[in-house]
C-alpha cells in the first residue's frame, strides 16, 4: 500500500485542541493507526510546515516533523 500524508489521511478539525487541524490514517477496522495533528496551543508543530506524529504502533510522540518526514515514516514502517 502506497501511502503518502496528508493524501491517504483523513483530515478534521480538532476535537479538543481549538484552532489545530488532525489527520487520522484507519485500518480496515476503522481504528486510527497514525494520528497528525498541527496548528494548536501545544502542540509541536503548526500544521503547514511541521507536524506532530502520533504512531500507535510505536510509545513516543514524534514532534516537528515535515510533510516529507512523514512520508518516509510511512515508507519504512509499512502498513499492513
Amino acid at each position: 500500500m502506497d501511502l503518502k500524508f496528508p493524501d491517504s489521511f483523513s483530515k478534521q478539525t480538532h476535537s479538543v485542541v481549538s484552532g489545530a487541524t488532525q489527520w487520522k490514517l484507519y485500518n480496515d477496522d476503522n481504528e486510527a493507526i497514525i494520528s497528525i495533528v498541527g496548528g494548536g496551543h501545544g502542540l509541536y508543530g503548526d500544521g503547514v510546515k511541521t507536524f506532530e506524529m502520533y504512531d500507535f504502533r510505536e510509545s513516543d510522540v514524534q514532534g516537528y516533523l515535515s510533510a516529507d518526514e512523514i512520508n518516509m515514516h510511512l515508507a519504512e514502517n509499512p502498513i499492513g
